[in-house]
């Protein structure tokens, strides 16, 4: 839905909505909150009237007394239920935007990679973010604003009763001007929203370079190559640019605001002239002098607190049409299509996979990456995919296990289109190690079982690392397999070396026992001949499922039963290693020019594959 068709009062009504699923509770508090709230105002403003009607006319002590300790009574019960749940509504209030919050960060874990990775999106991920990051804007605020509103209408409808027995004349004069108050307070936040694209632009680029300048991960990048200065500049450089954007947008509010004090003190100065005038010539008695005077003060502000109450959430709106666009993202892709009927994934294995006439090119590109691309995988064989960088390894993996959807043609599984199914199946298919190692910052066993702690099966992951290779340095660990990982949430965490992380990756592919294993690349960092002896060990590992290897080192994936070597896109050779060097192709050509730097080393190793 675009963002303009969504009204102020349809996104109320969503966010009521998310209110009563989260916690029903919240709406017994708001009522009882409100109705203290719009009967608080109006003691001040009876109890001085009570009190000198009382002592300009009959003067009794008892009625006097019983005036002060009734107002007392009321005012406590008032005051106490008023403070009582509007701590409660506070903390129902950051329960909500929490829970809205995760929602958001569940999305942006669930949506397609092609918007993960598309410079658009990540700006409304921003944007989105932006109205759940604050306690007095977006959700929060909205929440506020809605739940306070209510009281200020209820005691709106006690202000102007009371105004309209004095002269509707100064009821119409103090909207008016609380009217052009609010126009220009909506200007200015409207103005504000027309730059949310610049300040997420430059948030985001700020946030990245202060990550990057803080995280551990480039230090010593930082160090050898000086780069202190150059980032601090950059940082500078985007931060003044945000920093323009927002005085310009206080320069609007200041100016809505220097018009509020004139059209204040004018206000002010004709209403009490004409109370000084009624008391002088129309015999107003002091009693309602003073009620007349505390209404007037207390509904401009009342009134003009609602008005901006108002501006805000119109201005908010923007911000939750934000929230509600990023999560109809993929919503008319059809994965989320109830009407939609799914397929079962098969039982049968191992699973055949066929590439049909496949051509893809990514988002906001014309460059096709693949053209009428197709390539079958055979039940429970084990392919290489092989070439210089660039020749589209990755894109083809990306395809495989559904991150990305083809521009055309089809990939099956055993004959069937892998659309048919429900990508969460799918997914769960694979069990993969790809070439950026994410390592998180829990112990060993969760960063291997990627479970709660309570669901690990613990016997399966010392299992897992032993055949991974990297059991005696787990072991060797204090703790063991219940080791943190990184410095981030444990100052005690320990950091593994890229191969060590690379093999607990391989560790994690193991315990999932997918039944698709897929390697792109994982062991890029590594020697050819670490490499070479890592995959052939993982493949003995892989038993009879079907298994695809990326690599740019020929020699690593030889011991497959087939190789594809991809140049520009496409399969320029496809055979055993032995028939694609008989061939004298490129495949030839490559595999000698790598052998120059590691031949005598991999025909030491080729026992090993004995």
């Amino acid at each position: 839905m675009e963002n303009n068709k969504r009204s102020l009062i349809e996104n109320i009504k969503y966010l009521i909505g998310q209110a009563w699923k989260i916690d029903r509770k919240i709406f017994f508090y708001v009522t009882i909150f409100t109705i203290c709230g719009a009967v608080m105002p109006f003691i001040g403003i009876f109890t001085p009237k009570l009190l000198l009607d009382e002592i300009t006319g009959a003067k009794r002590i008892e009625a006097i007394v019983l005036i002060i300790g009734l107002i007392f009574v009321i005012s406590s019960i008032v005051n106490y239920l008023y403070n009582f749940t509007s701590n409660l509504v506070l903390v129902k209030k950051i329960k909500l935007k929490i829970n809205i919050s995760a929602k958001l960060r569940r999305k942006a874990m669930e949506i397609d990679l092609k918007h993960i990775e598309d410079k658009d999106t990540l700006n409304k991920y921003h944007a989105a973010t932006m109205s759940c990051n604050s306690n007095s804007m977006g959700v929060e605020g909205m929440y506020d604003k809605l739940f306070r509103m209510i009281g200020r209408i209820l005691a709106f409808g006690g202000y102007a009763t009371i105004i309209l027995t004095l002269s509707p004349l100064v009821l119409i004069y103090i909207i008016l001007n609380v009217f052009i108050v609010y126009f220009v307070n909506t200007k200015a936040r409207k103005y504000e929203y027309s730059l949310k694209e610049e300040r997420a632009e430059y948030d985001r680029k700020c946030k990245y370079i202060y990550d990057t300048m803080s995280n551990f991960a480039y230090g010593k990048d930082i160090r050898i190559f000086n780069l202190n200065d150059w980032l601090s500049d950059k940082f500078s450089a985007f931060s003044e640019n945000y920093v323009h954007l927002i005085k310009n947008i206080n320069n609007k509010y200041f100016k809505a605001s220097l018009l509020d004090i004139v059209l204040l003190i004018i206000r002010e100065g004709i209403v009490y002239a004409y109370l000084i005038y009624c008391v002088i010539y129309k015999s107003m008695n002091i009693g309602d002098f003073t009620m007349y005077f505390a209404t007037i003060a207390g509904f401009a502000t009342w009134m003009q607190n609602i008005m901006v109450d108002i501006s805000f959430l119109k201005s908010q709106n923007m911000y939750i049409n934000d929230l509600r666009d990023f999560f109809e993202i993929d919503k008319n892709d059809g994965e989320n299509n109830e009407e939609n009927m799914y397929e079962e994934v098969p039982k049968d294995k191992p699973y055949e996979i066929e590439f049909r006439n496949v051509a893809f090119k990514y988002p906001h590109s014309e460059r096709y990456i693949y053209e009428n691309l197709s390539l079958k995988i055979k039940a429970g064989q084990k392919l290489a995919i092989v070439g210089i960088n660039g020749a589209g390894k990755t894109t083809f993996i990306k395809l495989l296990t559904r991150l990305y959807e083809p521009t055309d043609g089809e990939i099956l599984l055993n004959g069937i289109n892998i659309k048919k199914f429900k990508k969460e199946e799918y997914f769960n298919l694979f069990s993969a190690v790809f070439q950026e190692v994410k390592i998180m910052a829990f112990s060993v066993a969760e960063n291997v079982s990627l479970k709660e702690k309570e669901q690990i099966d613990r016997d399966r992951v010392v299992n897992c690392i032993e055949r991974a290779d990297i059991a005696e340095k787990i072991n060797s660990l204090d703790n063991g397999i219940d080791t943190t990982l990184l410095k981030i949430l444990d100052e005690k965490g320990t950091e593994l070396s890229g191969g060590e992380n690379q093999k607990l990756s391989l560790a994690r592919a193991l315990y999932k026992d997918g039944d698709i294993m897929v390697l792109d690349e994982p062991t890029a960092a590594l020697d050819a001949i670490a490499e070479y002896k890592t995959y052939l060990s993982f493949n003995k590992l892989v038993g009879n499922k079907t298994a695809v290897y990326v690599s740019h080192r020929l020699a690593s994936t030889r011991f497959c039963d087939v190789i594809a070597f991809f140049e520009d896109g496409k399969i320029k050779e496809y055979g055993t290693h032995d028939q694609l060097l008989k061939k004298n192709g490129r495949y030839k050509e490559m595999f000698e020019i790598q052998a120059t730097y590691y031949k005598n080393e991999v025909e030491k190793e080729v026992a090993y594959e004995s």
